[in-house]
């Protein structure tokens, strides 16, 4: 693909934040080989993970190419659907805002529906549901499955390695990040650390689980510290706060949104068999619960783990073709 477009987005949802994180987000365009503004091509919103850069240009490694690069050539050799990609920043001071609204971070899931409504407004995009899909990895994946689940926005939901089953890919997490937690001093000295680092793997897995917490809070102005399932200085665990958590895991959210992700045109999850967070058990459960209420999806387990994995994203996304054909996928004439 060639560079991105960008602009920028004032957010009325975002306008006065509980965390005091700017209102004002930039949203990345990637155009599809041959663009000219007058055709009308659907959209892939892509939600970066937690503490990802709301970007797709950036190459992963040393080696290869980005998502942005693998996604064009695809197009390009028409493995993929030709389609805008588009990429949001729903960035928060902890790193993440798992795309929902929250009482303590701010409303997320509104914004990502004002960007929805700004490209809309200023490409050649197809509009309705009917020409968009949303796809993420791990917390973007999570993402997209809500967006799926709550919002009447999309015709397709690409979920890779999202969280999901809350008992396999939080808790397991928590005894190390207590860990880190005590040695850096505390939760405050923790956060502390976001301007300094480094960011190692220890300091990222307290830092999502603190960001975690502060997405699930029901009530603004709530503590860091409180917002973990657990005292970070006893251990003593806080049940009334997982079972806050628990209402924000897909896996028990199903229930009362199976009807419209059966409606999806296409529902995709993948993840790797031996997920570095317990992801794959987690995804196994959804997909089991997602069978027993009758709900159709692809599903997908690859040889790898939570990195690395830009490879499947092609794969799955071809997946559109069967979605969006070949009217919607770019021979509509505006």
């Amino acid at each position: 693909m060639s560079e991105p477009v960008l602009f920028d987005l004032d957010s009325a949802c975002l306008r006065g934040n509980p965390l005091g994180d700017p209102h004002r987000r930039s949203v990345e365009v990637h155009l599809p080989p041959g663009y000219d503004g007058v055709r009308r091509y659907p959209v892939v919103y892509w939600l970066p993970g937690f503490g990802a850069r709301p970007s797709l240009t950036h190459r992963p490694l040393a080696f290869g190419d980005s998502v942005a690069g693998r996604l064009g050539r695809a197009m390009a050799e028409g493995r993929v659907p030709p389609a805008l990609l588009v990429v949001p920043d729903c960035t928060t001071a902890y790193g993440g805002s798992q795309y929902i609204d929250s009482a303590a971070c701010g409303r997320y899931a509104g914004h990502l529906a004002e960007v929805v409504a700004e490209v809309d407004r200023r490409f050649a995009s197809l509009p309705g549901p009917a020409g968009r899909a949303v796809a993420g990895k791990s917390s973007g994946g999570y993402g997209a499955l809500v967006a799926g689940m709550t919002t009447g926005l999309f015709s397709a939901v690409l979920a890779f390695s999202p969280d999901a089953g809350f008992e396999h890919c939080y808790l397991p997490l928590l005894p190390a990040a207590l860990d880190t937690v005590r040695a850096a001093g505390g939760v405050e000295a923790l956060l502390a650390r976001r301007d300094t680092g480094p960011y190692d793997v220890p300091f990222m897995v307290a830092m999502s689980l603190v960001a975690m917490g502060m997405c699930y809070a029901d009530t603004p102005g709530t503590a860091p510290a409180d917002a973990l399932p657990c005292d970070p200085v006893t251990g003593l665990f806080r049940d009334e706060v997982w079972q806050r958590w628990l209402r924000h895991d897909p896996v028990r959210m199903l229930p009362a949104h199976a009807g419209r992700l059966a409606a999806l045109g296409l529902l995709h999850l993948t993840v790797g068999e031996r997920d570095d967070y317990g992801m794959h058990w987690g995804v196994r459960a959804l997909h089991a619960a997602l069978d027993a209420h009758g709900v159709a999806h692809a599903y997908r387990e690859h040889a790898g783990g939570h990195h690395g994995i830009e490879h499947v994203f092609t794969e799955a996304l071809a997946q559109l073709w069967r979605v969006w054909g070949e009217k919607e996928a770019g021979a509509c004439a505006a």
